[in-house]
């Protein structure tokens, strides 16, 4: 049900200038959910998910995405809700460096099974609009959305100090997760697009793990950082909150067992010192500055 043959623009390299707001993949465009140019609402409810793999669900039912390409397509769309996604970009990320020549065909046939899918006997809301087209998606009505909504919230709750309130926020946050962003997508803007993801999930459980320390909830922290450390050995933020985890539960020799590790692991894998602010850290332990209690 492809309403108009969209007119292709100029090739791009991947999903550049139409993807995640404020990190890099932004589409011309943007129509602001419930704008004059949504088409009827379709006659069932229609939610959607990325952060884990690409999902469509009707009445809370999930729809069955026949294809990689087919979720490739969606979550393209999807990164770029309400804003415009050319043609071109949908050829890039559904096959990346190695498009078939029908791929501007093929877009259009993806798009209308979509169509399709979402609303069997009426409009939906996927818009065609020159060069490409819009998904048009309510703000609570993807995953990617809901979770940006409560890691805003979190931060405004943190920089009143009600970290008792950011740490729920972020938990759930967390909970819109199901798994690794655009799971089981392996063309190059995808895979850039995931990992942008992947990079705001990791500073949120940072977030919540800051608020947790600040309203003295440590129980369960000494095994998640260690675990979140073992994964991730270059982030010193991690290292540093299980110092200071370790020091306020009593336990000073292994804070400071931390911090020799990460010194080590930094200079053979980088060939530097730990942050300056990592080093005062350590620097507080040794002197037991009450300040870190």
């Amino acid at each position: 049900m492809v309403t108009n043959d969209p007119t292709t623009g100029s090739r791009g390299s991947g999903l550049r200038g139409s993807g995640l707001r404020g990190s890099g993949l932004r589409g011309a465009g943007s129509v602001p959910a419930g704008s004059s140019t949504r088409g009827p609402r379709p006659e069932r409810s229609l939610e959607f998910g990325i952060l884990g793999t690409v999902e469509l669900r009707a009445n809370r039912r999930p729809l069955n995405l026949s294809s990689p390409k087919q979720r490739a397509l969606l979550g393209a769309c999807l990164l770029n809700a309400n804003a415009l996604v050319s043609s071109d970009r949908l050829v890039d990320a559904i096959w990346g460096e190695q498009p078939p020549p029908s791929a501007a065909a093929l877009v259009q046939t993806y798009v209308s099974r979509l169509r399709g899918l979402m609303s069997p006997s009426g409009p939906g809301p996927i818009v065609t609009r020159p060069p490409g087209y819009i998904i048009v998606v309510a703000p609570d009505d993807l995953d990617l959305h809901r979770f940006e909504r409560l890691v805003a919230e979190a931060g405004e709750a943190g920089r009143r100090s009600d970290h008792r309130l950011a740490a729920g926020l972020l938990r759930t946050a967390a909970a819109q997760w199901r798994g690794p962003a655009l799971d089981g997508l392996d063309t190059p803007p995808l895979r850039a697009a995931a990992a942008r993801l992947e990079e705001m999930r990791l500073a949120a459980v940072e977030n919540r793990i800051e608020a947790e320390i600040q309203i003295g909830v440590l129980g369960d922290l000494v095994a998640e950082l260690t675990e979140l450390v073992a994964a991730h050995p270059l982030r010193e933020r991690l290292h540093g909150q299980l110092m200071r985890t370790l020091y306020r539960l009593g336990r000073k020799a292994e804070a400071v067992q931390v911090y020799q590790r990460t010194q080590a692991g930094l200079r053979e894998a980088l060939g530097v010192d730990p942050s300056p602010n990592l080093q005062k850290l350590h620097l507080a332990m040794l002197t037991e500055n009450p300040g870190l209690v």
